[in-house]
């Protein structure tokens, strides 16, 4: 449990105040470095540390003041009136010390978490006090001295002498619990009580005696016993009187104090929540710091107060609000800009915004050094003698800062102004950073319209000219496919007739020639054809009706059977597959799906065809030569082939036909294949009535 927080931070606070006052050549700020801890977590009594921290500022603190006595020292400070405070106050109205141990061990568990602790009274001036720690805490022992330092400051609160304090179980002698058996001699109260009891007893015996012996001595020291015990009344009456009136006043003053401060926690809460009430009904940085700056002026009652704020680059601090000056006043600061770059005298402001550490300045003379010449005579001009400057913070960073001071008050301004101002503080970041978050999300927002409204106009000017280059190339596209059909009949029509007329005259090489030529010319017209489909296909409106697909491609094969009756071919064709589409389109894709699987099973011993539908997809598939996935997204691009001219004819566009035709039906299309063991096409359109 070394590094789980079980000591809060108003014990080191103690420390700090006993270091101040006794050893004041010890760097404080140093020793909370070494121990890991930063002045503003002993400041905040909600902070608390660990056992490794405790350890660390104890083994520092016996090193940096050369003896171990430090830790109970620093226990019997605790009875000072610096280190208690209203506390002190509060005890001195209770009976006696024996009521403060009690009192110790109800409110313990808010100083630590490490251990528990309870007192039983062993005798009339005899208690025994019971630490016991939780399950993994290992506490230091100099812990255990500070513990006894503070039992003897209990006792010293009301003028006791230091009581005596026996150790009798240790948790570092072995011991389960740190035992201490607590002994005081009685008060002047007591005393003069004890003696005024004994005196009463003495003269009651004398005064028995004398009525029943009546001897004439008797009688003198009968009066003296009386007049004794009647100074004795007297005086412990007035003793007692005398201490039931400085616990009666030690209470009221206690009282006092605490209602001074519960009205002054009340003032703040009511600040705070009248600035969160103002600017959740405000989302412009400049309501909101108007807002806020009417509120302060209206609930602290400081005549005056500034709130700078960073730029966004954080080059220097600018006046963004402020309340109680004049306008010409508010026009002088306003060109203030406080650099923040290390250029310059930093400056009380400057200061208070990089450390983020609020400052409490009494004297406006003592910061003189600190500050820029020409600004500090604008602030002594303004009447500023004391002034108090917080640092505003959201999230860790610094924003601004704000600065209040009142050149009406009597006196200067004080600490709990500054708890005032400190606690208001992070409201007022919070504010404004959600200001600057919303003001930076409507900017991008603005930003992201405009970009998009740009982005909308680019594509709708690129989609005009895709659209009209589109049109331009439809109209080369059928332009090419039908003009070009003459001239190429003409090339191979001539030369079809010099091969039948003149053919027995020309040498084998020549007819090889002219026999190139005509089946070239066949062939383009064969590729002009097809490219006229694809544009038919294109532009053909759909006629959607029932399609039986079984009995399409049992005539397809049929007609593929004929062109080569020799081949062994085994057909499978799932009967009833029926679906909605355009029947001519249909057809065009069956024949173009079919007559491929017929072409690349060519080679094989027997041709294996299927044709079905699988979860309302249609395949076909055959036993062919297959291709490698990693070039199927070449399948369905025009005028590319996955196989060499040589070995299959074809002209690239059958596929770039189906897919055209498939999606115009609304449908996929897509394909699987392996080298060498078939190939296997899938398409989808919608079922048909009859499925």
């Amino acid at each position: 449990m070394h590094d789980t927080p079980l000591y809060n931070s108003r014990i080191f606070d103690s420390y700090l105040k006993l270091l101040r006052q006794k050893y004041p050549h010890i760097d404080t700020v140093a020793l909370l470095a070494h121990a890991g801890m930063k002045p503003h977590e002993v400041a905040d009594p909600g902070h608390w540390f660990t056992q490794r921290q405790v350890d660390r500022f104890h083994d520092r603190l016996v090193q940096l003041t050369g003896g171990r006595g430090i830790a109970r020292e620093a226990g019997r400070y605790a009875a000072s009136p610096e280190a208690l405070g209203p506390l002190r106050s509060f005890m001195l109205g209770m009976v006696g010390p024996e009521y403060i141990l009690h009192f110790i061990s109800k409110v313990a568990p808010r100083f630590t978490r490490s251990s528990r602790c309870a007192h039983r009274r062993t005798g009339s001036r005899e208690i025994e006090v019971n630490v016991t720690f939780n399950e993994g805490v290992r506490e230091n022992p100099n812990q255990c001295e500070n513990r006894m330092g503070f039992f003897e400051a209990a006792f010293l609160l009301f003028g006791h002498d230091f009581p005596e304090i026996e150790h009798t179980e240790c948790v570092f002698d072995g011991g389960e619990v740190c035992r201490y058996l607590i002994r005081w001699r009685p008060s002047l109260t007591a005393r003069l009580l004890l003696a005024r009891r004994i005196t009463f007893v003495v003269l009651l015996v004398l005064c028995v005696s004398t009525f029943f012996l009546g001897h004439f001595l008797l009688e003198p020291v009968l009066i003296c016993s009386l007049v004794f015990y009647l100074l004795l009344a007297l005086l412990g009456n007035r003793v007692e009187r005398k201490d039931l009136l400085a616990s009666l006043t030690s209470m009221r003053n206690s009282s006092e104090k605490l209602l001074a401060q519960v009205q002054e926690n009340c003032d703040s809460a009511l600040t705070i929540n009248e600035i969160g009430k103002v600017i959740s009904t405000r989302t412009e940085l400049e309501d909101i710091l108007a807002s806020v700056n009417q509120v302060l002026h209206k609930r602290l009652g400081y005549g005056r107060g500034i709130m700078m704020l960073s730029d966004p680059e954080k080059n220097a601090l600018l006046l963004r609000g402020c309340f109680g000056l004049s306008p010409d006043d508010e026009e002088k600061i306003s060109r203030i800009e406080l650099p923040l770059d290390y250029s310059a005298a930093p400056g009380v402001m400057v200061s208070c915004f990089r450390a983020q550490k609020p400052m409490l300045v009494d004297n406006i003379d003592d910061v003189r050094d600190q500050a820029i010449p020409e600004n500090f005579s604008l602030f002594v001009a303004l009447g500023v003698h004391s002034f108090i400057c917080v640092p505003i913070v959201c999230e860790g960073e610094a924003l601004g800062v704000l600065a209040v001071d009142d050149a009406n008050r009597d006196g200067g301004l004080l600490q709990s102004d500054l708890n005032l101002i400190q606690g208001i503080a992070p409201v007022i970041g919070v504010a404004i950073r959600n200001a600057m978050r919303l003001a930076n999300e409507r900017k991008l927002s603005d930003q992201l319209r405009k970009a998009s409204e740009q982005l909308e106009r680019r594509v709708s000017e690129r989609t005009a000219e895709l659209s009209q280059a589109y049109a331009e190339l439809e109209f080369l596209y059928d332009s090419v496919s039908h003009d070009l059909r003459t001239p190429l009949r003409v090339i191979y029509g001539y030369g079809e007739l010099l091969l039948d007329g003149y053919g027995e005259r020309l040498d084998a090489t020549a007819r090889e020639y002219l026999s190139n030529i005509i089946g070239g010319g066949e062939r383009m017209e064969a590729t002009l054809d097809r490219m006229l489909d694809i544009s038919e296909a294109r532009i053909a409106p759909i006629k959607e009706i029932g399609v039986d697909l079984s009995a399409m491609a049992q005539r397809i094969v049929g007609e593929l059977r004929v062109t080569d009756v020799k081949r062994t071919v085994r057909v499978e064709i799932e009967e009833g597959v029926q679906v909605n589409g355009d029947e001519k389109l249909l057809a065009s894709v069956m024949e173009n799906l079919l007559g491929n699987a017929w072409k690349y099973s060519a080679g094989k011993p027997e041709t294996i065809i299927s044709f079905g539908r699988r979860d309302g997809i249609c395949y076909v598939k055959d036993n062919g030569v297959g291709f490698d996935m990693s070039q199927a997204n070449k399948l369905f691009l025009p005028f590319q082939r996955l196989h060499h001219g040589s070995d299959f004819a074809g002209h690239g566009l059958g596929l770039s036909m189906v897919r055209r035709m498939i999606e115009r039906m609304g449908g996929t299309v897509w394909g699987e294949g392996k080298p060498g063991e078939g190939a296997t096409f899938f398409f989808t359109v919608p079922p048909g009535d009859a499925s």
